[in-house]
């Protein structure tokens, strides 16, 4: 769209002719008030994770994120830098997602480690007690007794 100033239509002094007309870009100056609230600002995930943004990124807490990380097995590189530990994002996150999609090798995994337990107990010839899920501890269960050492 052309805007025309109206005072810039000029006419020669000597004699008749049709007007000039010259173009000006028409412009507009507006102020806007938007409340803080109102404005949503972010910033692009971090390529790395470490103790310090993890709570931040994925919602696990530090204490948690070191854990899995420092577990025999952990299958991803971990960067050290001081104290801080650092693994790729992309990697972390599709690590978390197979741990979700794993249920059943876990549970088997947990059952093999009371095969190797009882195994271990068998050699010696003691046999594994169930004990209730407390974790605290409790009495022997009723109808076996407590082995004492002879007096000296």
């Amino acid at each position: 769209m052309r805007a025309i100033d109206r005072e810039s239509l000029e006419t020669p002094a000597d004699g008749w002719s049709s007007p000039k007309v010259t173009d000006r870009p028409a412009t507009a100056t507006a102020t806007l008030t938007i409340p803080l609230d109102g404005l949503t600002i972010t910033a692009p995930q971090p390529e790395m994770l470490s103790q310090k943004n993890v709570e931040a990124v994925t919602g696990i807490p530090a204490r948690v994120f070191l854990d899995t990380i420092r577990a025999p097995g952990f299958p991803l590189l971990i960067t050290k830098l001081g104290k801080l530990r650092l693994v790729q994002r992309e990697a972390f996150i599709a690590y978390l997602r197979s741990l979700a999609s794993e249920p059943a090798s876990r549970r088997t995994t947990e059952a093999d480690e009371r095969t190797r337990v009882a195994a271990v107990l068998a050699s010696a010839g003691l046999e594994p007690v169930r004990c209730p899920g407390t974790g605290r501890a409790s009495a022997p269960p009723a109808g076996t007794s407590r082995a004492r050492l002879p007096p000296k």
